[in-house]
């Protein structure tokens, strides 16, 4: 029999007998506390909340917990992020604290369709039109969307994929997926419907402060955030050298190609890589493997010692990857990565 660890919601007066090791997203959910959630993957500190008795019964707070929740104003000593957190004791949980992130900009908006653009047979591009007020972002943040379900509204999180200098417009690439009830809901969205919106969110960002080249690495739609930090970069002065590597499976994923060609073209300090992991014997004449093998074949230790890494994508993906440029000699605060699945 698994051990069993009570864990107590003091703002909702609920208790919950949670199994050793269990997600504390999980044994929310399961208690039917208030507390909320976005990313689930530390980035928003949407899930903040007060830790009163227990906090050893959480583990030690990884960097990235740190950084959000300073972001957001909140002390590491009293706070945690539940979405990062697994139960091993008992624990008491007081107040859920609101992310600063959420009043920075829009909050809670209203957003209009504008454009709907196919990009492959699954994936989507859909641009929309702030319906009052201006939406200030920096590149790789994102927006939580409220997708009306049946008996309530789920919240699901999408990367911003435009260039901010437009601040009444955002995008977002979305791919339809077997079974997703709302990614599939925010593909079939048209020009004209609306749909509401609150944000931008993230810790995803570019490091402003930095001169040292950048090396982007992405897999399927987890190029959005990629895309629109590439769009700000490339609109600045300067000459930095800037390398993306984007991995999809086969030729029928292929998009973003013309634009990253017509990137290529007037900015000759870019150079993209496309590698494909599963493409058709004979339809692909282009770099064939994961897009991780890019980093042990074109990075040298002497390019990561001076390189900040931006990845977003799956997370073996971002695993391995951290670990390749870490043994090439990249410091880890050097690597900024978020997880899109």
């Amino acid at each position: 029999m698994s051990t069993m660890h009570r864990v107590t919601f003091q703002q909702d007066k609920i208790t919950y007998d949670a199994e050793e090791g269990q997600w504390l997203y999980d044994v929310c959910e399961a208690a039917g506390s208030s507390v909320p959630f976005a990313c689930k993957a530390g980035a928003c500190g949407t899930c903040a909340t007060q830790v009163v008795q227990g906090a050893e019964s959480l583990g030690p707070q990884i960097a990235r917990e740190i950084r959000t929740l300073e972001s957001n104003g909140l002390d590491p000593t009293q706070y945690r992020l539940l979405c990062l957190a697994d139960v091993h004791g008992t624990l008491t949980l007081g107040a859920s604290a609101k992310p600063q992130h959420a009043t920075a900009a829009l909050g809670m908006c209203t957003v209009r369709v504008k454009e709907y653009r196919p990009l492959t047979l699954t994936v989507c591009e859909q641009r929309f039109a702030v319906e009052s007020g201006e939406i200030t972002f920096s590149p790789g943040q994102y927006m939580i969307f409220h997708v009306p379900g049946i008996d309530n509204v789920i919240r699901r999180s999408y990367s911003i994929s435009s260039h901010p200098s437009d601040r009444t417009h955002f995008e977002i690439c979305v791919r339809a997926v077997s079974g997703g009830f709302c990614s599939n809901f925010i593909h079939r969205l048209r020009p004209g419907d609306c749909i509401q919106v609150e944000g931008p969110y993230g810790d995803f960002r570019l490091d402003d402060g930095s001169q040292r080249d950048i090396l982007m690495i992405a897999t399927g739609t987890g190029i959005a955030p990629i895309k629109s930090m590439l769009l700000s970069l490339l609109g600045q002065t300067g000459t930095r050298r800037i390398r993306l590597f984007f991995g999809l499976r086969n030729v029928s994923d292929l998009f973003y190609t013309t634009m990253l060609s017509d990137l290529r073209e007037t900015h000759p300090w870019f150079e993209p890589t496309i590698i494909l992991s599963q493409p058709d014997p004979m339809g692909w004449p282009g770099l064939r493997g994961r897009v991780t093998d890019l980093i042990s074949e074109q990075v040298s230790a002497d390019e990561a010692s001076n390189t900040d890494a931006y990845l977003c994508g799956g997370r073996p993906m971002i695993e391995e990857a951290k670990r390749l440029l870490i043994r090439k000699g990249m410091k880890v605060d050097r690597i900024r990565h978020e997880n899109f699945f």
